[in-house]
Protein backbone atom coordinates (compact mmCIF):
# COMPACT_ATOMS: atom_id res chain seq x y z
CA UNK A 1 0.00 0.00 0.00
CA UNK A 2 1.29 3.48 -0.85
CA UNK A 3 2.76 5.54 1.98
CA UNK A 4 0.88 8.72 1.00
CA UNK A 5 -2.49 6.92 1.22
CA UNK A 6 -1.70 5.62 4.70
CA UNK A 7 -0.53 9.07 5.81
CA UNK A 8 -3.66 10.69 4.39
CA UNK A 9 -5.84 8.51 6.61
CA UNK A 10 -3.75 9.40 9.65
CA UNK A 11 -3.62 13.15 8.88
CA UNK A 12 -7.25 13.25 7.66
CA UNK A 13 -6.44 14.85 4.34
CA UNK A 14 -5.91 13.94 0.69
CA UNK A 15 -2.93 11.76 -0.28
CA UNK A 16 -1.40 14.56 -2.38
CA UNK A 17 -2.11 17.34 0.09
CA UNK A 18 0.54 19.74 1.40
CA UNK A 19 0.34 18.14 4.85
CA UNK A 20 1.38 14.74 3.47
CA UNK A 21 4.13 16.29 1.34
CA UNK A 22 5.48 18.27 4.30
CA UNK A 23 5.59 15.22 6.57
CA UNK A 24 7.58 13.32 3.94
CA UNK A 25 9.90 16.23 3.10
CA UNK A 26 10.66 16.91 6.78
CA UNK A 27 11.73 13.30 7.36
CA UNK A 28 8.92 12.61 9.83
CA UNK A 29 7.91 9.30 8.24
CA UNK A 30 9.79 6.14 9.25
CA UNK A 31 9.39 2.57 8.02
CA UNK A 32 10.14 -0.38 10.28
CA UNK A 33 10.88 -3.29 7.95
CA UNK A 34 10.28 -7.01 8.43
CA UNK A 35 13.60 -7.36 10.30
CA UNK A 36 13.00 -4.40 12.63
CA UNK A 37 15.35 -1.96 10.90
CA UNK A 38 14.15 1.62 10.47
CA UNK A 39 14.27 3.70 7.28
CA UNK A 40 13.24 7.31 6.64
CA UNK A 41 10.71 7.50 3.78
CA UNK A 42 10.44 10.65 1.65
CA UNK A 43 8.64 9.18 -1.38
CA UNK A 44 4.85 9.12 -1.14
CA UNK A 45 4.63 6.45 -3.87
CA UNK A 46 6.71 4.03 -1.78
CA UNK A 47 4.84 0.73 -1.34
CA UNK A 48 4.86 -1.05 2.02
CA UNK A 49 3.81 -4.62 2.73
CA UNK A 50 0.93 -4.32 5.19
CA UNK A 51 1.23 -6.86 7.98
CA UNK A 52 5.00 -7.12 7.65
CA UNK A 53 6.06 -3.47 7.87
CA UNK A 54 4.83 -0.53 9.93
CA UNK A 55 4.90 3.25 9.47
CA UNK A 56 5.62 5.89 12.10
CA UNK A 57 4.76 9.57 11.57
CA UNK A 58 6.36 12.09 13.94
CA UNK A 59 6.76 9.42 16.61
CA UNK A 60 3.26 7.94 16.28
CA UNK A 61 2.95 4.35 15.02
CA UNK A 62 0.19 4.24 12.43
CA UNK A 63 -2.48 1.53 12.73
CA UNK A 64 -2.38 -1.40 10.34
CA UNK A 65 -4.60 -0.67 7.31
CA UNK A 66 -7.19 -3.21 6.25
CA UNK A 67 -5.87 -5.84 3.88
CA UNK A 68 -7.09 -9.25 2.80
CA UNK A 69 -4.58 -11.49 1.05
CA UNK A 70 -5.54 -15.05 0.19
CA UNK A 71 -3.72 -18.10 -1.13
CA UNK A 72 -6.13 -19.92 -3.44
CA UNK A 73 -5.78 -23.44 -4.84
CA UNK A 74 -7.37 -23.12 -8.26
CA UNK A 75 -8.46 -26.33 -9.93
CA UNK A 76 -7.91 -26.89 -13.65
CA UNK A 77 -10.99 -25.53 -15.45
CA UNK A 78 -12.20 -24.34 -12.04
CA UNK A 79 -13.26 -20.93 -10.74
CA UNK A 80 -11.17 -18.79 -8.38
CA UNK A 81 -14.36 -17.14 -7.11
CA UNK A 82 -15.85 -20.48 -6.08
CA UNK A 83 -12.64 -21.41 -4.24
CA UNK A 84 -12.63 -18.14 -2.28
CA UNK A 85 -16.19 -18.67 -1.04
CA UNK A 86 -16.90 -17.02 2.31
CA UNK A 87 -13.55 -15.15 2.25
CA UNK A 88 -14.72 -13.00 -0.68
CA UNK A 89 -14.48 -9.20 -0.51
CA UNK A 90 -15.65 -6.54 -3.03
CA UNK A 91 -12.10 -5.20 -3.48
CA UNK A 92 -10.47 -8.60 -3.87
CA UNK A 93 -8.51 -9.01 -7.10
CA UNK A 94 -6.21 -11.66 -8.55
CA UNK A 95 -2.45 -11.05 -8.40
CA UNK A 96 -1.30 -12.37 -11.75
CA UNK A 97 -3.29 -15.08 -13.46
CA UNK A 98 -3.43 -18.77 -14.32
CA UNK A 99 -4.63 -20.25 -17.60
CA UNK A 100 -8.00 -21.99 -17.48
CA UNK A 101 -6.39 -25.43 -17.83
CA UNK A 102 -3.69 -24.69 -15.22
CA UNK A 103 -4.13 -25.57 -11.56
CA UNK A 104 -2.35 -24.52 -8.40
CA UNK A 105 -1.58 -21.44 -6.36
CA UNK A 106 -2.88 -17.97 -7.14
CA UNK A 107 -2.84 -15.03 -4.74
CA UNK A 108 -5.82 -12.69 -4.40
CA UNK A 109 -5.72 -9.45 -2.44
CA UNK A 110 -7.39 -6.13 -1.75
CA UNK A 111 -4.12 -4.15 -1.84
CA UNK A 112 -3.29 -2.97 -5.36
CA UNK A 113 0.14 -1.84 -4.16
CA UNK A 114 1.07 -5.36 -3.10
CA UNK A 115 -0.15 -6.61 -6.46
CA UNK A 116 2.20 -4.12 -8.11
CA UNK A 117 5.14 -5.29 -5.99
CA UNK A 118 4.55 -8.97 -6.73
CA UNK A 119 3.74 -8.62 -10.44
CA UNK A 120 6.20 -5.92 -11.55
CA UNK A 121 9.11 -7.39 -13.55
CA UNK A 122 11.75 -5.48 -11.56
CA UNK A 123 10.75 -7.32 -8.37
CA UNK A 124 11.95 -10.69 -9.73
CA UNK A 125 9.52 -12.63 -7.53
CA UNK A 126 9.92 -16.30 -8.58
CA UNK A 127 7.02 -18.59 -9.46
CA UNK A 128 7.40 -22.36 -9.37
CA UNK A 129 5.49 -24.87 -11.51
CA UNK A 130 5.36 -28.65 -11.71
CA UNK A 131 4.94 -29.78 -15.30
CA UNK A 132 3.79 -33.07 -16.82
CA UNK A 133 5.40 -33.65 -20.21
CA UNK A 134 4.35 -35.26 -23.47
CA UNK A 135 5.88 -35.38 -26.96
CA UNK A 136 5.80 -32.03 -28.72
CA UNK A 137 4.21 -31.57 -32.11
CA UNK A 138 7.10 -29.20 -32.79
CA UNK A 139 9.78 -31.76 -31.81
CA UNK A 140 12.59 -32.24 -34.28
CA UNK A 141 12.38 -35.36 -36.48
CA UNK A 142 15.23 -37.82 -36.00
CA UNK A 143 16.51 -39.71 -39.02
CA UNK A 144 17.37 -42.87 -37.12
CA UNK A 145 14.94 -44.43 -34.73
CA UNK A 146 16.27 -45.87 -31.50
CA UNK A 147 15.44 -46.46 -27.86
CA UNK A 148 13.80 -43.59 -25.94
CA UNK A 149 16.24 -40.95 -24.70
CA UNK A 150 17.25 -41.13 -21.05
CA UNK A 151 16.30 -37.47 -20.82
CA UNK A 152 12.70 -38.22 -21.82
CA UNK A 153 11.01 -35.94 -24.32
CA UNK A 154 13.25 -32.97 -23.38
CA UNK A 155 16.51 -31.99 -25.06
CA UNK A 156 19.53 -33.29 -23.12
CA UNK A 157 20.80 -29.72 -22.60
CA UNK A 158 17.43 -28.26 -21.57
CA UNK A 159 18.70 -27.22 -18.11
CA UNK A 160 21.58 -25.16 -19.48
CA UNK A 161 19.30 -23.48 -22.04
CA UNK A 162 16.97 -22.38 -19.23
CA UNK A 163 19.87 -21.11 -17.12
CA UNK A 164 21.40 -19.12 -19.97
CA UNK A 165 18.13 -17.46 -21.00
CA UNK A 166 16.11 -19.55 -23.41
CA UNK A 167 15.28 -18.19 -26.88
CA UNK A 168 11.74 -19.24 -27.77
CA UNK A 169 10.88 -20.95 -31.05
CA UNK A 170 8.76 -18.06 -32.29
CA UNK A 171 9.17 -15.74 -35.25
CA UNK A 172 10.50 -12.90 -33.06
CA UNK A 173 13.11 -14.98 -31.29
CA UNK A 174 11.83 -13.84 -27.90
CA UNK A 175 14.47 -14.27 -25.22
CA UNK A 176 13.48 -15.26 -21.69
CA UNK A 177 15.28 -14.27 -18.53
CA UNK A 178 17.32 -16.95 -16.81
CA UNK A 179 15.16 -19.68 -15.26
CA UNK A 180 15.68 -23.10 -13.74
CA UNK A 181 14.47 -26.52 -14.84
CA UNK A 182 14.71 -29.56 -12.57
CA UNK A 183 13.87 -33.07 -13.77
CA UNK A 184 11.59 -34.95 -11.38
CA UNK A 185 11.25 -37.97 -13.66
CA UNK A 186 11.28 -38.96 -17.31
CA UNK A 187 8.09 -37.00 -17.97
CA UNK A 188 7.88 -34.55 -15.09
CA UNK A 189 9.87 -31.37 -14.37
CA UNK A 190 9.86 -28.39 -12.04
CA UNK A 191 10.24 -24.93 -13.61
CA UNK A 192 11.03 -21.76 -11.66
CA UNK A 193 10.97 -18.37 -13.37
CA UNK A 194 10.52 -14.71 -12.47
CA UNK A 195 8.67 -13.53 -15.57
CA UNK A 196 5.07 -13.83 -16.67
CA UNK A 197 4.85 -13.72 -20.44
CA UNK A 198 1.87 -15.21 -22.28
CA UNK A 199 1.86 -19.03 -21.88
CA UNK A 200 5.54 -18.77 -20.94
CA UNK A 201 6.07 -22.16 -19.29
CA UNK A 202 4.31 -23.97 -22.14
CA UNK A 203 6.34 -22.10 -24.74
CA UNK A 204 9.66 -22.62 -22.94
CA UNK A 205 9.05 -26.35 -22.57
CA UNK A 206 8.00 -26.53 -26.22
CA UNK A 207 11.27 -24.88 -27.24
CA UNK A 208 13.30 -27.70 -25.66
CA UNK A 209 11.48 -30.55 -27.33
CA UNK A 210 8.42 -31.42 -25.24
CA UNK A 211 4.82 -30.38 -24.70
CA UNK A 212 3.00 -29.52 -21.50
CA UNK A 213 0.15 -31.94 -20.79
CA UNK A 214 -0.32 -30.89 -17.15
CA UNK A 215 0.69 -27.70 -15.34
CA UNK A 216 0.36 -26.71 -11.67
CA UNK A 217 1.82 -23.69 -9.88
CA UNK A 218 3.20 -24.68 -6.49
CA UNK A 219 4.67 -21.39 -5.19
CA UNK A 220 4.60 -17.63 -5.68
CA UNK A 221 7.72 -16.22 -4.06
CA UNK A 222 7.82 -17.49 -0.46
CA UNK A 223 4.13 -18.50 -0.42
CA UNK A 224 3.78 -22.24 -0.93
CA UNK A 225 0.72 -24.19 -2.08
CA UNK A 226 1.54 -26.89 0.46
CA UNK A 227 -1.38 -29.04 1.56
CA UNK A 228 -4.09 -26.52 0.67
CA UNK A 229 -6.96 -28.59 -0.74
CA UNK A 230 -8.01 -28.03 -4.37
CA UNK A 231 -10.84 -25.54 -4.71
CA UNK A 232 -10.21 -23.85 -1.34
CA UNK A 233 -8.52 -20.70 -0.02
CA UNK A 234 -6.74 -19.54 3.13
CA UNK A 235 -5.40 -16.21 4.45
CA UNK A 236 -1.72 -15.57 3.86
CA UNK A 237 0.06 -15.55 7.22
CA UNK A 238 2.06 -12.66 8.71
CA UNK A 239 5.21 -14.79 8.46
CA UNK A 240 4.57 -15.19 4.73
CA UNK A 241 3.99 -11.43 4.44
CA UNK A 242 7.36 -10.81 6.10
CA UNK A 243 8.99 -13.19 3.63
CA UNK A 244 7.33 -11.31 0.75
CA UNK A 245 8.62 -8.01 2.16
CA UNK A 246 12.16 -9.39 2.33
CA UNK A 247 11.89 -10.64 -1.25
CA UNK A 248 11.18 -7.19 -2.77
CA UNK A 249 14.13 -4.74 -2.36
CA UNK A 250 13.32 -1.44 -0.67
CA UNK A 251 15.21 0.44 -3.39
CA UNK A 252 12.59 -0.69 -5.93
CA UNK A 253 9.51 0.16 -3.87
CA UNK A 254 9.02 3.70 -5.22
CA UNK A 255 7.18 4.42 -8.45
CA UNK A 256 10.06 6.34 -10.04
CA UNK A 257 12.53 3.57 -9.19
CA UNK A 258 10.34 0.91 -10.77
CA UNK A 259 9.82 3.02 -13.87
CA UNK A 260 13.55 3.69 -14.24
CA UNK A 261 14.48 0.04 -13.78
CA UNK A 262 14.97 -1.65 -17.16
CA UNK A 263 15.10 -5.44 -16.68
CA UNK A 264 14.77 -6.03 -20.42
CA UNK A 265 17.62 -3.82 -21.61
CA UNK A 266 19.58 -5.50 -24.39
CA UNK A 267 17.31 -8.49 -24.93
CA UNK A 268 14.25 -8.93 -27.17
CA UNK A 269 11.15 -9.88 -25.22
CA UNK A 270 7.41 -9.36 -25.47
CA UNK A 271 7.46 -6.51 -22.97
CA UNK A 272 10.15 -4.50 -24.75
CA UNK A 273 8.54 -5.13 -28.15
CA UNK A 274 5.20 -3.80 -26.87
CA UNK A 275 6.91 -0.73 -25.41
CA UNK A 276 8.74 -0.02 -28.68
CA UNK A 277 5.53 -0.33 -30.70
CA UNK A 278 3.71 2.01 -28.30
CA UNK A 279 6.52 4.56 -28.61
CA UNK A 280 6.38 4.38 -32.40
CA UNK A 281 2.63 5.06 -32.25
CA UNK A 282 3.22 8.06 -30.00
CA UNK A 283 1.56 6.44 -26.99
CA UNK A 284 3.01 7.61 -23.67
Amino acid sequence: MRVDYILATHLQCRPRSDRVKAALADGLVTLRDADGAEHTIRDGTFQIVVGAETLTCDGTTLPRPFQRLLAVHKEADGSVEDAIGALAHPDLGMIGRLDRDTSGLILCGTDGGLQCLLAHPCSHVPKTYEVALGPSRYARVHVEEGPPSASGPLDADAESKFEQGLVLDDRRGTKCAAATLERLGARRVRVTLAEGMHHQVKRMVGSVGAAVVGLARTAVGPVQLGTLAPGTARPVTDDELKAIARAVPLRLRGGAARKAHQPDAGRPCERSIRARKAKNRGVV
